[in-house]
């Protein structure tokens, strides 16, 4: 196994281990050697796996100190590495809050400033999001290269930076609010109202029809999780 690959797996345990509060805030990590006693790797994989923890925010290492679990407020809960190890699900919320903030900006500045390219991508995005409508996974990656595709057509680079590095957790979301039953066809059926509304250059509308479909998204996500916890005790 090559070196870069132990230390992203040492990186995905331990992230595992603070998600699940098996190293809870404040607490120490394992000592260096006995990382590398349990991997069977020499210190630089360690050290660059801890290099790589603590520059997500996940631990604090000082010199001469225990390298302990930080404060979950320093974490990079939308990291894809912490995403991928643990469900996110206790991020929806704040995920949701913050789209609702964001989005219908982003749909009114992109209804000012699209392009003709840009119409024209939201329309090819939205054709295949009409064409794979029956498969979730499918959806939740197209409904997330959509909303992108409307974050590139604002034109403002700080703003689809913003927009970008919520898509991780974004993903998770998605798939879980797909499990209600209208989910997917009420989302097709606002993208198609939103670019409607970028096309006719109106921004007012498409802002409104953004926050229509963010509350469709609020109530899909309750409802698809309460999906998956009766399938889950059935």
């Amino acid at each position: 196994m090559a070196t870069r690959k132990l230390s992203d797996q040492i990186v995905e345990d331990l992230l595992s281990d603070i998600g699940s509060s098996v190293l809870a805030e404040g607490s120490p990590l394992p000592s260096e050697m006995s990382l590398c006693a349990s991997y069977k790797v020499n210190r630089g994989v360690v050290r660059e796996a801890l290099s790589s923890l603590n520059a997500k925010g996940f631990i604090k290492t000082a010199q001469g100190l225990k390298t302990t679990v930080a404060h979950s407020y320093e974490w990079n809960v939308l990291d894809g590495v912490w995403l991928k190890v643990n469900s996110g699900v206790r991020y929806y919320d704040s995920l949701q809050e913050t789209r609702e903030l964001l989005e219908p900006e982003l749909a009114y500045i992109a209804a000012k400033n699209a392009t003709e390219e840009d119409i024209a991508e939201l329309q090819r995005l939205l054709l295949l999001q009409q064409n794979c409508a029956g498969d979730a996974q499918a959806h939740a990656k197209l409904d997330i290269e959509w909303h992108l595709a409307l974050a590139r057509a604002t034109h403002n680079p700080v703003l689809n930076q913003l927009h970008n590095s919520i898509a991780n957790l974004g993903v998770k979301v998605r798939t879980a609010a797909s499990s209600s039953p209208t989910a997917i066809a009420s989302a097709i059926d606002w993208h198609s109202q939103i670019a409607q509304a970028v096309t006719a250059k109106n921004p007012e509308l498409a802002k409104a029809a953004m926050q229509m479909h963010l509350s469709q998204v609020r109530i899909a996500v309750a409802e698809g999780l309460k999906h998956t916890q009766n399938a889950q005790s059935a």
